[in-house]
């Protein structure tokens, strides 16, 4: 095959405020709509202004430290990120209960829609610490796998219990944390078009609608015609669902420059971790999106992308242009090239700690990746 560049989406190409506006939103909804868990509130979702959701993202997150936390211990996914912060949440509020409660509503088989609405029910007075999350952060170890390992292992030791399958991927706490993000972002209607499910709401209008580029859309188009017609293949390996890509790729015109078989999504993730649940978390920094972003999307192909990942290329075959840690880590990996863009979350602040990490190729914004492909 011929040399490949893949690219990230989130940070690289696409600014990510909006799907942290998103998380933000979910955790709140979760946490105050009737439909949940009730806790008092004074900001009406049906309503909401972006005055609100930044004073709700400012709150949740903390100004976005608990996000930068995150991602600095390779952390990558949105859904990933929003569901930690809403189970630490979680587990004050079931240390509230007595121990007869608190195992029934940890018990992954008694959970459905109605089981966090039946828990707020429970609960006579609660007041959410959105500091709490940097309790569990500052202890964890880096890589998802190690962070979800860490999670459950809070979860027994702060509530005395067994029952921690609550908290592991694609469980039905999780599946709940991911829809309302879909609904969220992609709003009602194409919620209910893509994901084939009923919404819980009707109000949502999505903020897919929404994005914004990190560099002018006719230079990126002009960027990846040149990389085309230099010989390489580009590529797209994102923690984003794929919805949530082939949309404002398309509206945006970028999408004609990407061959489709190369273009690996959190869908396609989500989809090989149910294939094989043995195998997950396979999300970054586990370097499969990126394996089957160059290789193809090729389902039954998924469990050799997802076993046979060290040493597998040469380094000058793949270059992976990303913003953040679980990135690098997925070039390490997979001992590929790497460069790094300061146009994510941490701006330039990401350049110390990509560099710290073992990253030497930095640019300002993705247009300046073109010298290196000469």
């Amino acid at each position: 095959m011929s040399k490949a560049i893949l690219f990230d989406v989130d940070g690289v190409f696409l600014d990510e405020s909006r799907c942290f506006d998103v998380s933000a939103l979910t955790i709140y909804e979760l946490l105050y709509d009737a439909k949940f868990l009730n806790l008092a509130s004074i900001i009406h979702l049906e309503e909401i202004t972006d005055d609100e959701i930044q004073l709700i993202r400012s709150s949740v997150f903390q100004d976005d430290s608990i996000l930068n936390q995150l991602k600095s211990l390779g952390l990558n996914s949105n859904w990933d990120m929003l569901f930690i912060v809403f189970s630490i949440h979680l587990v004050s509020i079931l240390r509230s209960l007595n121990d007869k409660d608190k195992e029934y509503f940890l018990s992954e088989s008694n959970f459905d829609e109605t089981t966090l609405k039946c828990l707020g029910e429970k609960v006579e007075e609660c007041k959410i610490d959105y500091t709490l999350p940097f309790e569990f952060i500052n202890t964890v170890s880096k890589g998802k796998d190690a962070i979800y390992q860490d999670l459950k292992k809070y979860v027994a030791q702060n509530l005395n219990t067994t029952s921690v399958s609550l908290f592991e991927i694609q469980s039905p706490l999780w599946q709940l944390c991911q829809e309302i993000y879909q609904e969220w972002y992609l709003g009602t209607q194409l919620y209910e078009e893509v994901e084939k499910k009923i919404a819980k709401s009707d109000y949502k209008k999505g903020y897919i609608y929404q994005e914004k580029v990190l560099a002018p859309i006719d230079s990126i188009r002009q960027l990846l015609q040149k990389l085309i017609d230099r010989g390489y293949v580009i590529g797209i390996a994102t923690g984003r669902p794929r919805t949530e890509t082939i949309v404002p790729f398309e509206t945006l015109g970028l999408l004609p420059y990407f061959d489709l078989n190369h273009v690996i999504t959190a869908s396609e993730v989500l989809k090989a971790e149910q294939m094989y649940p043995s195998l997950r978390p396979l999300g970054k920094p586990n370097p499969f999106t990126y394996i089957a972003a160059y290789l193809g999307n090729h389902e039954t192909l998924y469990q050799d992308f997802a076993t046979e990942q060290t040493n597998r290329f040469k380094r000058e075959d793949i270059t992976i242009v990303g913003d953040s840690l679980a990135d690098l880590i997925s070039a390490q990996k997979l001992g590929v090239q790497f460069i790094g863009t300061l146009t994510g979350l941490k701006g330039k602040k990401a350049a110390e700690e990509l560099q710290n990490n073992g990253a030497t190729n930095l640019v300002d914004t993705v247009l300046d990746i073109e010298s290196y492909f000469v």
